[in-house]
């Protein structure tokens, strides 16, 4: 079963991915744009999107062969997936069509639950963050992208504690 954590920057993403991690036992698919967008040496381009889905693929692919070789790996958790991709797109180049990512994320499918982050924690500043005045607008895209998809979801807001049990008892009962 593959769970996402998406949404906007700075909506506490990777916290939750950890602790759901912790608290299930399940391994954590990282986001591959901070590793490529980290060691890049220059502003990122619409071209970089196709060479970071590729790569964000390629761990979520490596890491459910991982799970699948496991005799207990029923659980996936991504800290981000395609979707991040599209609404950074959509919103960063302001893209309608022929998205780039899709050209190195192929033949992707819906998670089995996406948790949508909601932007209601302070913001906090990292070089590879942006947009942080404009969290609200970038929450409507996510929320709109994934009202269109055959996919559950479920939206997280308020403190850390709670998401986390809101996103625990969800995923148990998909288990």
């Amino acid at each position: 079963m593959k769970i996402v954590v998406t949404g906007p920057e700075s909506s506490g993403k990777t916290t939750l991915a950890a602790a759901l991690s912790d608290q299930l036992a399940a391994p954590v698919v990282p986001e591959f744009a901070r590793e490529y967008l980290a060691h890049l040496g220059r502003a990122y381009q619409r071209e970089d999107l196709a060479a970071i889905g590729a790569g964000q693929q390629a761990w979520e692919r490596w890491y459910e062969q991982r799970l699948h070789a496991e005799p207990q790996g029923k659980l996936l958790i991504c800290d981000t997936d395609w979707t991040v991709l599209h609404v950074w797109e959509q919103y960063r180049f302001q893209a309608k069509e022929a998205f780039r990512w899709q050209q190195g994320y192929t033949g992707h499918a819906p998670a089995d639950l996406y948790l949508l982050c909601a932007p209601d924690f302070p913001w906090q500043p990292d070089p590879l963050r942006e947009h942080p005045e404009e969290r609200n607008v970038l929450f409507g895209l996510y929320r709109v992208l994934l009202e269109g998809l055959p996919a559950r979801f479920i939206i997280l807001e308020g403190p850390a504690d709670g998401r986390l049990e809101m996103a625990t008892a969800a995923i148990r009962k998909l288990l």
